[in-house]
């Protein structure tokens, strides 16, 4: 009798991901195993690890959850995990715009934390003031 290999470390925690950004979206495992035509055990096993998720099937769960396909994968997104998807989808958004891409390049040029920080807090303190005057 032949033991059943343990789950890779990689899918286990591909599936944990999939799991945290489904339930952020609302959805149940049933709501995804509908979307993509597939039973909820499959889900279940796709979110344990237990069997990997081929590229065209994590597009596919990218597509049903709303997502880029490398929030799926990148685990430089990581702390991404606790943002709505309707938070992602916005940042996407205006990331993709040229002002979206021209601040991003700009931030990632400040070497410093430090300066980094006090941008952000300029900038929260610009909105606040734009917030109050209407």
């Amino acid at each position: 009798m032949s033991k059943r290999p343990l789950p890779n470390k990689v899918d286990v925690e591909l599936g944990r991901h999939i799991s945290k950004l489904r339930r952020g979206a609302g959805l149940r495992q049933s709501d995804l195993a509908t979307h993509l035509g597939v039973s909820i055990q499959l889900i279940r096993k796709y979110e344990s690890g237990r069997i990997r998720i081929g590229s065209s099937r994590l597009a596919a769960i990218a597509a049903a959850l709303d997502v880029p396909i490398a929030l799926l994968v990148d685990r430089e997104r990581a702390p991404f995990e606790s943002t709505s998807i309707r938070e992602l989808a916005e940042l996407t958004a205006f990331v993709g715009t040229k002002e979206g891409l021209a601040l991003n390049r700009a931030f990632q040029r400040i070497k410093s934390a430090d300066v980094r920080r006090s941008v952000l807090a300029f900038l929260h303190t610009l909105v606040a003031g734009m917030t109050a005057r209407g």
